[in-house]
């Protein structure tokens, strides 16, 4: 008796255990079908998600960001449809202007007659991708010097704000101070979309041409200018 127990007992309890098993291989083979359902949908996503962001970023590289064909990020940086850069007219002449600049010394538009000038006005410095973005077009002088070009930054902060920076940064060339925001305003880059404060300008670049007349403006919301870009466009101004 107690063998025969002993034979019926495994035989019984081995049911519900092969019971388990198969349940749980159909949820595992279930399961297995949603993930890859899901995987398949999120895939094909990604693809269609960077091709289209491989077109726009092929088409904003073609295009002049100097002529209005640099990426409109305003609303990450506190812009916005209420602002709005209405810049100089093309080909008429640029403000004239004398300026101190952080190297002691007063520096002129008129000074630089027969050279593309590059005006960069800037937020400053409580704004580092400004005074980093000045530092790097200094490393880029003998290209710009090869495109008969200067490159003038311009802050309404005064000497004593900017020595700490220009130490740090090892920056040499000028940068023109506009405490009182004349030239600012008459380069008409207060409240545009790239500036976090209207009484300062934010990232906007004019280039003046060798006879002193306004060539062509941009503001730059997403506060990042790679120096190649600028570089193009005077090579591609050269070529005219």
């Amino acid at each position: 008796m107690l063998k025969n127990d002993t034979a019926v007992l495994p035989d019984s309890a081995s049911q519900p255990d092969q019971v388990v098993i198969s349940m749980t291989k159909d949820k595992v083979l279930t399961y297995g079908l949603i993930i890859l359902i899901i995987a398949t949908i999120v895939v094909g996503y990604s693809v269609v998600s960077n091709k289209k962001q491989v077109s726009a970023t092929a088409n904003n590289t073609t295009a002049d960001p100097m002529h209005g064909g640099g990426d409109d990020m305003s609303s990450h940086h506190g812009g916005g449809s209420n602002k709005q850069f209405t810049p100089l007219t093309t080909g008429t002449i640029a403000p004239d202007f004398s300026l101190a600049s952080t190297t002691g010394k007063t520096v002129s538009l008129a000074d630089y007659r027969g050279k593309n000038v590059m005006l960069f006005f800037n937020e400053g410095v409580m704004c580092a991708p400004c005074w980093q973005e000045i530092s790097r077009l200094e490393r880029f002088k003998d290209d710009f010097d090869k495109l008969n070009t200067v490159i003038i930054p311009i802050s309404v902060d005064d000497q004593k704000t900017w020595d700490p920076i220009i130490k740090e940064e090892r920056i040499t060339m000028p940068i023109l101070i506009d405490t009182d925001r004349k030239i600012s305003e008459a380069y008409k880059v207060l409240k545009t979309p790239s500036s976090m404060h209207d009484d300062r300008p934010g990232h906007t670049y004019i280039h003046i041409d060798p006879q002193g007349k306004i060539h062509s403006s941009a503001d730059f919301p997403n506060m990042n200018v790679p120096t190649n870009v600028l570089l193009q466009h005077l090579e591609q101004f050269q070529k005219t």
